[in-house]
């Protein structure tokens, strides 16, 4: 008596694979997170029957890594990512783009998940691919990955990295762009004096943060002047220079009044309420 054949491992997986795959990467389809990860999970026997480590147990592993980044569960999809990727560098079977972009997808999960080493990891390998012939991005993109580069250093505590780093970055950036009147300067600029104040060189941060509030007077971006000032405000109130301090506090009074934004003017008042409150006794400098 014959039984009939429903095909091989390889070719069940690929059945139900395949419609799953669809429905995660169709923009236009809508479906539960939950339920879309206990499918996949439903899969692990078949992947494991076809090879622990074949090219089903790679793509399995992959779709399970997107889809927790959908539902926003980068700590429980990033294993899953990083062993997915592995096993297809093992495999030698990745082109320069698809390097650069599944190292970048690990390394944005990564900054989620707060996993910041291997952020710098993965972040560093994009851009080493991304550098390759056939992978087209924009100038801007490539900086964009380095400024992440920049601010996973800062937040893995690697301050004296990150400057330098930030510094090279600055550097180039100001090539690319020019430096007045760009507002894609500021967040570089901005992460230079945080580098520089973790590390205790307060007057560099100050030197950042003035240039910082020469951009955003010259963009006429209210956010950015009012920013830098309460960052210069607070730098001067901790080296207890009470006159300067106040002085900055009190132009974001001015600029928000000048605006006549209610919540502005309510919170930069605020902040210089709290300065008068906190500001160091004894003769002033």
């Amino acid at each position: 008596m014959a039984f009939f054949s429903f095909g091989t491992p390889a070719q069940r997986f690929a059945k139900k694979f395949n419609r799953l795959r669809g429905t995660v990467y169709d923009t236009s389809s809508m479906f539960s997170g939950s339920r879309m990860s206990a499918d996949l999970a439903a899969l692990q026997p078949l992947a494991e029957a076809v090879g622990a480590d074949s090219d089903e147990m790679a793509d399995l592993l992959w779709l399970q890594f997107v889809v927790f980044r959908k539902r926003q569960q980068d700590t429980e999809g990033l294993p899953l990512g990083l062993r997915a990727l592995a096993m297809r560098a093992a495999k030698g079977k990745l082109t320069p783009t698809e390097r650069y972009e599944q190292h970048y997808a690990i390394g944005e999960s990564a900054l989620e998940a707060k996993e910041y080493d291997t952020a710098i990891e993965h972040l560093q390998q994009s851009v080493h691919w991304a550098a390759h012939e056939g992978v087209t991005l924009s100038v801007e993109q490539k900086l964009g990955m380095r400024e992440e580069i920049g601010y996973a250093l800062h937040e893995a505590g690697r301050f004296a990295e990150a400057l330098a780093h930030n510094r090279q970055l600055f550097t180039d950036a100001q090539a690319a762009f020019g430096f007045g009147t760009d507002r894609r300067m500021s967040g570089v600029i901005n992460n230079l004096a945080q580098n520089a104040y973790q590390l205790g060189k307060h007057a560099e941060a100050k030197t950042w943060l003035q240039q910082r509030l020469a951009l955003g007077k010259a963009l006429e971006d209210t956010d950015i002047v009012l920013d830098a000032l309460f960052q210069l405000g607070v730098l001067a109130h901790e080296a207890r220079r009470t006159a300067e301090a106040r002085a900055f506090f009190q132009q974001r009074v001015d600029i928000a009044r000048a605006e006549d934004d209610e919540y502005l003017l309510e919170s930069a008042q605020a902040t210089l309420a709290e300065f008068e409150e906190r500001k160091p006794q004894g003769k002033p400098r």
